[in-house]
């Protein structure tokens, strides 16, 4: 069963629209309709885990006029689909697949190895979470001119929850976002 989301649709006067589904085919079904000269835009998407489609970003990206803000849960929720064993489940797997837009996670978040006595296992990564970060973010660069430097966003205890990813159309737009951001931790660049 698919998460059910809100699309909140407001032009900036009282008329607003709120579309209650999967958000991934709705926000690709509007998108085509976003691409006026006239038009600019900001969609927060904040999804349950890996949920937010890689095509989703696509299709916003195409409108060029708008930006997007991500939070991107790669320590809390995407990374814990990716089980120690590497035996993930093919729904999971599927589900990363569409999230990432490509299967690349996989080769960032697992190696093969040999135990003790010959054969081959399947081994996780360590640090693989900060490469899904960076793999993520290189491929927001190929849709979007602009990718604002992540945020870590933590918790009162200093545990990561998410990161904050923003990516748009405009440079000032870019300029803004990593002023708002950096209320966050700085991430470094890794790849």
């Amino acid at each position: 069963m698919k998460d059910q989301g809100q699309v909140i649709l407001t032009s900036g006067r009282s008329d607003v629209a709120v579309q209650v589904g999967d958000c991934n085919p709705l926000i690709r079904d509007l998108a085509p309709t976003l691409k006026s000269r006239n038009i600019r835009g900001v969609a927060f998407l904040d999804p349950y885990g890996a949920h937010l489609e890689w095509a989703t970003l696509e299709a916003l990206a195409a409108t060029g006029t708008m930006e997007v803000v991500v939070n991107f849960p790669v320590a809390m929720a995407i990374n814990r689909l990716m089980i120690k064993s590497g035996d993930v489940p093919e729904r999971w797997s599927d589900q990363l697949d569409r999230c990432f837009g490509t299967d690349e996670w996989r080769a960032i978040a697992y190696r093969r190895d040999v135990d003790l006595f010959g054969n081959d296992i399947t081994v996780k990564n360590g640090g693989a979470a900060e490469r899904l970060l960076a793999l993520y973010v290189e491929r927001l660069g190929r849709l979007f001119p602009f990718v604002a430097t992540p945020r870590l966003i933590r918790n009162t205890r200093n545990a990561p929850l998410y990161y904050l990813l923003w990516a748009g159309p405009n440079g000032l737009g870019r300029k803004g976002a990593d002023h708002i951001l950096k209320q966050g931790e700085r991430v470094a660049r890794k790849r």
